[in-house]
């Protein structure tokens, strides 16, 4: 059977993944997933796969931060080239029902990216040739247990109950990507890069959401649908709000202009180096794709 769905996980606690798998085999059985974990403990990260450990390095992935699961991306480009989706999580997630096939669900639809519905269904007036207008390429999932929250939000508000948005995310309006819980087809991955943290530490906080942000500028160019909402997890362990406050902090400022007009910060280093390598990943990930077609 050909293995089609991957799954990556980063960690810096790799005395958790056997919980973490406990949790997700038999979905991952169920599914015939192929696991990859990024090993970010030690001093260079390590991708695991099919019980071998392999040193994989490129300029384009920054460390000791959640966007380091962009080495099991850049492994699954290189080396797995049956797989079809991919999906990611966080190794202090569990499963809330069958995630996997919910986000597989979502990126087998079609749907309207320049009109919304306000029902369940398409009321009268919804033009038919939008109904099915663009291929979903992108499920944003969401948490239960503890939120996703800013700093000053988890600081001031603790784990308040919030209700989530469940549907199609027009064509390019912006919302915050989360990186805990996603699934995207293959063909999406070269728009997938989270944001390198570089010599920006502190900036890691902003990695996917930056990263979301030029994903759904792309999308809007393509024609192509997100959707949110449809796939759960739970998350099981809060940050640090002092230690997340003092990171947020580094790339606070430009994240309430960056979404308005990104090239607006030409010159300034950290967004320099974000397009160059954008650009480059871009790049290699479409040559990498070409030649296995």
């Amino acid at each position: 059977m050909v293995k089609t769905i991957a799954a990556v996980v980063p960690s810096i606690r790799p005395e958790t993944i056997s919980a973490f798998l406990k949790a997700w085999r038999p979905l991952f059985d169920k599914h015939n997933v192929e696991f990859v974990l990024v090993d970010d403990a030690g001093e260079t990260p390590k991708i695991e796969h099919n019980g071998e450990r392999t040193s994989l390095k490129s300029d384009l992935v920054s460390n000791k931060c959640a966007g380091v699961r962009q080495l099991g991306f850049y492994y699954i480009a290189q080396n797995l080239p049956d797989v079809e989706y991919i999906f990611t999580t966080d190794d202090d997630c569990t499963p809330i029902g069958d995630p996997i096939q919910d986000h597989i669900d979502q990126l087998n639809r079609r749907v309207p990216i320049s009109w919304i519905s306000t029902a369940s269904d398409y009321m009268r007036g919804q033009p038919y040739n939008v109904r099915e207008e663009a291929p979903v390429r992108f499920s944003h999932g969401i948490w239960r247990g503890v939120y996703d929250w800013d700093a000053p939000s988890q600081l001031l508000k603790g784990n308040t109950k919030v209700d989530f948005y469940k549907g199609v995310i027009p064509k390019g309006i912006f919302t915050s990507i989360c990186g805990m819980n996603i699934c995207f087809h293959r063909s999406a991955l070269k728009y997938v890069y989270f944001a390198p943290v570089g010599a920006f530490k502190g900036a890691e906080r902003w990695d996917d959401i930056w990263m979301g942000i030029m994903m759904i500028k792309d999308f809007a160019k393509e024609n192509w649908a997100i959707v949110s909402g449809y796939a759960e997890v739970n998350h099981l362990r809060a940050s640090n709000v002092f230690t997340s406050l003092e990171k947020e902090a580094v790339g606070l400022r430009h994240n309430e202009e960056f979404w308005k007009d990104p090239e607006r910060y030409k010159g300034d280093k950290w967004f320099d180096e974000f397009r160059k390598k954008r650009k480059k990943w871009y790049n290699e990930i479409d040559k990498i794709d070409k030649a296995n077609v």
